[in-house]
This record gives structure tokens, sequence and C-alpha cells, in this order.
């Protein structure tokens, strides 16, 4: 009898692995592709055409030209252009659970804004002056950012920032009614990278990349709307600050709030709970 053993019966059957990762999402059709592709194209020309034409300089907005909005009009153009044309292609809809926990973090990042602009802005920006104060403006977008990083559902981002600059508005600050619409672009600005995403990676970069699309819509909006006086050159430098900011305080500080509250089992019924649990 021979010694050696045949190969067909110690192998057992063979496997046949699925191709690329298995992460259970959908690949996107090329109709999919094509519109997301044109879309955003459509959108970024849309923005430009209203920064081209400008917004009217003879209709006052209290004291200043409605004209000086004009960026903030095309960024919002823009952006929620994008926005809407990702959450289409995502198709995540809303339960009631993620509505009250986007609730309750837009309310405790508002309570959080009441207590920074009382107690540190003003001492804060008393000894920092632009551009060096914009390394601190990431306080202001760290419940976007965190708002869709838990949640994961389009608008997640824009309606955290949007209850928080709301509530610290009606509370009272020195900016007033510009917190509010504030709030809305930068929201923007997180989201339109969570869009581009289509709702579907949560880790690390993607955070930080919200971060940055938020800070550079503060820098922007600062830049243009508070110190249109800065040279050109300090005015760069404050942007680049700002997104810094955001990056570390808003895109890495909502990555590890997330974790950590997933950590705890708050955010047990929701997929950033789940997956918090296993890191």
């Amino acid at each position: 009898m021979s010694s050696t053993k045949d190969d067909r019966t110690t192998t057992g059957p063979t496997r046949t692995d699925p191709p690329g990762p298995t992460t259970g999402r959908v690949p996107l059709t090329a109709r999919q592709r094509t519109l997301l592709v044109v879309g955003v194209l459509a959108s970024l020309l849309a923005g430009a055409a209203v920064l081209a034409v400008g917004l009217p300089a003879d209709v006052m907005v209290g004291e200043d030209p409605l004209s000086t909005l004009t960026l903030p009009a095309a960024l919002a153009v823009t952006l929620t252009g994008v926005c809407v044309l990702g959450a289409a292609v995502a198709r995540s809809a809303w339960r009631v659970v993620d509505i009250v926990v986007a609730a309750v973090l837009g309310v405790a990042g508002g309570l959080a804004f009441v207590l920074w602009n009382v107690a540190v802005w003003p001492g804060l920006s008393g000894v920092l002056p632009p551009p060096v104060s914009a390394l601190f403006v990431g306080v202001w977008l760290l419940p976007g950012v965190l708002g869709g990083l838990v949640v994961r559902r389009p608008g997640a981002a824009v309606f955290t920032e949007l209850v928080a600059a709301s509530l610290s508005a009606m509370i009272g600050n020195e900016w007033g009614f510009a917190t509010v619409w504030y709030g809305l672009l930068q929201g923007l600005g997180a989201e339109v990278v969570l869009a581009l995403f289509l709702y579907r990676w949560w880790r690390l970069p993607v955070a930080l990349l919200a971060g940055a699309g938020t800070g550079l819509v503060g820098g922007l909006l600062d830049t243009t709307v508070y110190y249109p006086e800065l040279v050109p050159g300090v005015q760069l430098t404050y942007i680049a600050f700002a997104v810094l900011s955001g990056v570390v305080i808003a895109g890495l500080g909502s990555w590890a709030l997330t974790r950590a509250l997933a950590r705890t089992g708050v955010l047990a019924p929701l997929a950033s709970g789940r997956d918090g649990r296993r890191v």
C-alpha cells in the first residue's frame, strides 16, 4: 500500500472569496456615477454664476448692502446642490431616534457655544488678533461634524450645527442673527464632505475632511464678512488657520467624542454606536 495520501481527501472543498471588500454596500451604477459628476459640476457652476453676477448693492440688510452677502449666497447654492445630490443617491431615511439624537447634540452644542462666547472667547480674542484667533474657531464647528458622525443620515451635520447656532442666537451673543446663517453654511461645509462620500464611510480621514470643509467655509465667511480690511496674505493665513482648527478641533475632536460616546452604550440604537464598540 502506498504511503502517500491523495491531496483531494485532505484539502477539503474549495472556497471562493467574494471580489473586493465585503462592506455590504451596493455599488454605484454607471447612471448614478454620471449623475454625481454632472450634479457636482452643475452646483459649482451655479455657485460661480451667483458669485459673478452678485447680489444687488441697492438693497440694504441692516446697515450693509445685500451685495456683501454675495459669497455666502454662492456658497449656499453650491453646497446645498451637492448635499441634496448626495442625499438623493444615498437614500438613507431618518428615524425618530435619529431626530432625537441630532436635536440633543444640537442643544448641547448650543449651550457649549454660550459658555464659550461668555467665558472664553472675549478674553481669548482680546489677546489673539486675526489671523491667530482663527486657530480656535473650530469650537463653533464641532457640533456639525459630531452630528454627522453620530447620526449618519443626510442632513444631520446641517441640522445639528443649525440647532446649536440658533440656540446660541436666541440666548444672545454679539453676532445676533448672523449666527444662524453662519451655522447653516458651516454645517453645509461639513455635510458636503459626507455627501461626496455618499454617507457610506465614517473613518477618521472622513471626519478630518469634514472638519476641513467646515473650517474652510468658516474662514471664507469671516474674512469676507468680518475682516474684509485684512490684506490678502493675512486673509489666506486666517483661512488656513481656520481649516487647521476645523481639522483638529471639529474633525479629530468629533471622531474622538463619537468613539467615547459609543463605548458608554448611549449610541447603541445607532450604527455609530455599534462601530464604536468594535474599535
